[in-house]
């Protein structure tokens, strides 16, 4: 029996059709540049050999010139869908491809506007086509290098179906052993015809399994990238606990050093408090004494008694104001900030620092300018302060200078509160001003190095600065700025 072979040729048409059709309806809802370019281009294909099977119906013109035009574009377009499976899409190649079809389509059409026969044209056009079908194994060569899968192989076999079956059509036709005509029975007409039915078959299943293969490796390493972003987070939020627990930790020991710091610096300041506190004491003995006496006479003086009562009051309110600001120095606030009047805290601070001051000749000038509140803790900034007045109250005491002299300003610039401490003293040694602000470093025998280091941890942590500037003939001057919000 032998085959209608016009009626076969339209049957790979209908194959074509059937399933570049089916693909995209399978794939739809997956919305793919790619999958449409394979499909809309395996249509035009297909529109192709429909036109290319009915020569004596359609015409010449359309036999001929629309019928190579859409073979050419979808081939162009199917080729691009497959390389889009690459990493690189391999542009050089795409070009060369297009540039290839183009040049054979115009050399096929002034081939046939210059009279050659139709068996010189259908070698010209099955040997261009077993030429570049060869690109499909070539395609599921590259794909097969990057994915051990069964769609490359796929590919690969459809691939070399497709271009073996035209080559052999082209060779036995060049050898005289064809068919007679393009719609004549042969041996050449019923392998290729064979090899077409399989090939299309094979190159879109190869497709659709590659497309289908990398979807789910997709999916795979989302749900990877999900489950490592799933471990990330739950990492990031056990430190971000253990951070949180190291800086609240880090604070309390902050908080610490300020009252072990502050109660080693009020060791210098003790004896003179106890002097200043020693006299109000002194006076209020004595005036309770007095007004013993006076209510002991015959006729009790009670006038008499009454005023020095009034001095034992005043010289109690005076001692009770010592014990209030002492106190104040080691009392323990809550974590939240509070609005502190900041030259207060300076008079406040200056007021536990003058008897030493009197004590050591040193005159201690005040210009308070700032009058305003900033949020801050009260107890770390007074401890800031004692450490700066202690600093610059060290560093002259020993000198047998006459005129020995600490000057604190406070005043606001740009929105910012700035206090200054300086001294007239010998200044900070050129060798140790690097490390000034360095932990457990120091000058002084009797000194672990804490103070200004946790000076400056305080003021940083109230987003503020501190500086220092120092020369032996200027002395030492401490800047410190704060934020008034």
């Amino acid at each position: 029996m032998q085959l209608h072979v016009q009626t076969t040729i339209f049957m790979i048409c209908m194959a074509y059709l059937v399933l570049h059709a089916a693909i995209w309806f399978a794939l739809s809802e997956q919305r793919n540049h790619q999958v449409r370019l394979w499909c809309v281009s395996g249509l035009l294909s297909g529109v192709a050999v429909v036109l290319l099977s009915l020569r004596d119906v359609v015409g010449e013109f359309t036999f001929i010139f629309l019928g190579q035009l859409l073979m050419v574009v979808g081939n162009i377009g199917r080729m691009i869908a497959l390389r889009m499976y690459l990493p690189d899409p391999i542009r050089p190649a795409i070009v060369f491809h297009g540039a290839t079809s183009v040049i054979f389509f115009l050399w096929f059409l002034a081939a046939y506007e210059a009279g050659t026969p139709d068996q010189p044209l259908a070698l010209m056009f099955f040997g261009f086509y077993t030429f570049v079908c060869f690109d499909y194994f070539l395609v599921g060569w590259l794909v097969h290098l990057q994915s051990q899968t069964l769609g490359p192989r796929v590919l690969m076999l459809g691939g070399l179906t497709l271009s073996g079956s035209l080559g052999f059509k082209t060779v036995v036709s060049a050898m005289g052993y064809g068919a007679p005509g393009i719609y004549e029975p042969g041996i050449d007409q019923y392998v290729m015809i064979a090899g077409q039915f399989i090939a299309i078959t094979l190159v879109n299943i190869g497709f659709l399994r590659i497309f289908l293969d990398l979807r789910e490796q997709k999916n795979l390493q989302t749900e990877r990238n999900l489950a490592a972003a799933e471990e990330r987070a739950s990492l990031f939020s056990q430190h971000k606990s253990e951070l949180q627990n190291l800086l609240t930790e880090r604070e309390e020991i902050i908080r610490q050093l300020t009252l072990s710091n502050k109660t080693a610096g009020m060791g210098a300041l003790v004896a003179s408090l106890a002097h200043e506190l020693n006299q109000p004491l002194c006076a209020i003995r004595l005036n309770a004494q007095l007004v013993e006496r006076k209510l002991e006479e015959p006729e009790a003086d009670v006038l008499g008694a009454r005023k020095f009562l009034d001095s034992v009051i005043q010289d109690n309110r005076r001692a009770a104001n010592i014990i209030t600001k002492l106190r104040g120095m080691f009392e323990t606030h809550g974590k939240e900030y509070e609005a502190i009047e900041f030259d207060m805290l300076v008079v406040d601070t200056l007021s536990l620092v003058q008897p030493h001051a009197k004590a050591g000749n040193i005159t201690v000038d005040i210009h308070l300018n700032a009058r305003s509140v900033l949020q801050g803790d009260a107890t770390q900034l007074q401890q800031v302060i004692l450490n700066l007045l202690n600093n610059a109250l060290e560093s002259l005491s020993d000198l047998q200078q006459q005129d020995k002299r600490i000057v604190v300003k406070t005043d606001i610039h740009a929105g910012r509160i700035r206090l200054d401490v300086s001294d007239n003293g010998p200044g900070i040694p050129d060798a140790l001003q690097p490390s000034v602000f360095e932990l457990f470093k120091t000058s002084k025998a009797e000194g672990m190095g804490v103070g200004l280091w946790l000076s400056k941890t305080v003021i940083n942590a109230h987003r503020g600065d501190i500086r220092f500037y120092s020369s032996p003939d200027n002395g030492t001057r401490f800047e410190v700025d704060l934020p008034l919000n």
